[in-house]
C-alpha cells in the first residue's frame, strides 16, 4: 500500500483535491506537512524513509507568514545585489498589504535555498522533484532550456537591466511589442505587455503603480492597468528589471469566440491530458483576472486533430525536460494561422484545474492513477 505525504499550507484547497484522489483508489489519507513547520525545522522530511512513501510538494501560495519566512530564508543568499534586500529579522516583521509585490528576487532565492535543503533530506520518492520545481520557477532559465532543446518559444530579448536598455534592445532587435515578466512571478504577477515606437508607448499590466512618501510601490491588480506616460512606465520597468525579468516578443494570438486565447495543458506522466482554453479580455489570459474559459470542443474542432497532436507532442517534450516530475502545467500559445505555436511558460503547480475532466478523472486523480500504474499496483 502506498502512503502519500503532501507539503502545503494546511488551509489550501489543493490538499482536499489530493485527499479526494486518494480516496478514489481506497488509499490512506495523505499526511500533511505544513510549509511553516518545515521552514522552521519543526518537522523534517528525513522521517519519511519507507520505499512505499511518496512526497508531493504543492504550492506555498496565499499564506503571508510563509511568504515572509521564504523571503527571510533568502536574506543571506549571495546574489548580484541589484534587487531589493531585507534582513531576515526585518522580513519577519513585514505587515500584510494586500497585493503589494514584495522582494520577488529574494523570495525566489529563499525558495530555491529551501528546496535544495529539502532535497538533501529526501529518502523516498517524490511526485515532483525540488530541482525541477526550482527551475520551473525561473523563467529565463526555462527559456534557455527550451531553446537548447528546440522547444518553440517566443523570441527572448536577453537580459534587460532597465527601461533605457529595454528601449535600446527593442530598437536593435526590431521588436516593437514585448512582454516583460518578473523572472520568478506567478499568477501574472509583475507582467507588462509593452509596445513602443518613436512616437508612442503604452503598457498594459497587472501592476498598479502607487506613489507613497516619495516612493513607488507596485501592487498586483485584478483590474488591468493602462499606462501611457513615460515617467510612469519608466518607473515600473526599472523596478521590475532590478528584480530580474524575462523579456520576450509579444506574439499575436489566434482567436476563439472573438477573443485571443492560450491553452493551459496539464502533462501527466509524459502525456498531455487536461486542457483549459483561456480567453483573453486583455493580453493576460489568467482566469483569476476575470477571463473566461473557452469552449474546448470548439477549440479542438478549429485546431484540427493533426495540428493538435503536434501541439500536444510539443507540450509533452517540454515536460520531458523535467524527468523527475510526474506532472506540470504548460501554457501554449497558438498563432493566428492556427498552425504555429510556442510554449509561453511551464508551471510546477499548474495542475489546479477544478472541474476539468480527462478520461473521467480530474488532474489530481489522474496523477495518483499514473503513480499506481508506474508502481504496477493497478
Amino acid at each position: 500500500m502506498l502512503n502519500f505525504v503532501i507539503i502545503a499550507n494546511p488551509e489550501n484547497r489543493r490538499i482536499s483535491f489530493l485527499q479526494q484522489a486518494l480516496a478514489h483508489f481506497n488509499l490512506p489519507t495523505a499526511t500533511v506537512i505544513s510549509y511553516a513547520d518545515l521552514i522552521a525545522e519543526k518537522d523534517t522530511l528525513e522521517r519519511f524513509n519507507a520505499p512505499n512513501t511518496i512526497i508531493r510538494f504543492d504550492s506555498p501560495e496565499k499564506n503571508f507568514d510563509v511568504d515572509k519566512a521564504i523571503i527571510a530564508a533568502g536574506a543571506e543568499v549571495i546574489d548580484d545585489g541589484q534587487h531589493q534586500h531585507i534582513s531576515a529579522a526585518d522580513a519577519a516583521q513585514l505587515e500584510f498589504d494586500k497585493g503589494l509585490i514584495l522582494y520577488p528576487r529574494q523570495w525566489y532565492l529563499g525558495w530555491r535555498n529551501l528546496l535544495q535543503k529539502w532535497e538533501k533530506q529526501l529518502q523516498c520518492q517524490t511526485m515532483n522533484h525540488p530541482q525541477d520545481i526550482a527551475v520551473m520557477f525561473d523563467k529565463p532559465q526555462c527559456c534557455e532550456v527550451f531553446v537548447r532543446h528546440n522547444i518553440p518559444v517566443s523570441r527572448s530579448l536577453g537580459k534587460i537591466y532597465n527601461y533605457e536598455h529595454l528601449r535600446e534592445q527593442m530598437l536593435k532587435q526590431e521588436c516593437d511589442r514585448v512582454f516583460v515578466k518578473l523572472s520568478h512571478g506567478s499568477a501574472a504577477s509583475g507582467v507588462v505587455a509593452y509596445r513602443a515606437n518613436s512616437r508612442f508607448e503604452a503598457a498594459i499590466t497587472t501592476v498598479e503603480r502607487v506613489r507613497e512618501n516619495k516612493q513607488t510601490l507596485l501592487y498586483n491588480s485584478r483590474r488591468i492597468c493602462h499606462y501611457t506616460k513615460t515617467e510612469e512606465i519608466t518607473d515600473i520597468i526599472n523596478i521590475l528589471t532590478a528584480e530580474g525579468v524575462q523579456v520576450e516578443e509579444w506574439q499575436p494570438k489566434a482567436q476563439l469566440q472573438g477573443c485571443g486565447f492560450d491553452v493551459r495543458v496539464v502533462v501527466i506522466n509524459g502525456e498531455a491530458q487536461h486542457i483549459v482554453v483561456r480567453l483573453g479580455k486583455s493580453p493576460m489570459t489568467n482566469l483569476h483576472l476575470g477571463n473566461e474559459r473557452g469552449d474546448t470542443q470548439e477549440f479542438l474542432a478549429k485546431v484540427g486533430l493533426e495540428n493538435w497532436q503536434v501541439m500536444k507532442q510539443t507540450c509533452a517534450a517540454a515536460a520531458a525536460l523535467f524527468p523527475h516530475s510526474l506532472y506540470c502545467g504548460v501554457d501554449l500559445l497558438i498563432l493566428p494561422d492556427w498552425q504555429r505555436h510556442v510554449i509561453l511558460e511551464i508551471n510546477a503547480f499548474g495542475d489546479l484545474l477544478p472541474g476539468i475532466i480527462w478520461n473521467g478523472l480530474d488532474t489530481y486523480t489522474s496523477e495518483v492513477k499514473a503513480i499506481l500504474e508506474k508502481t504496477k499496483i493497478i
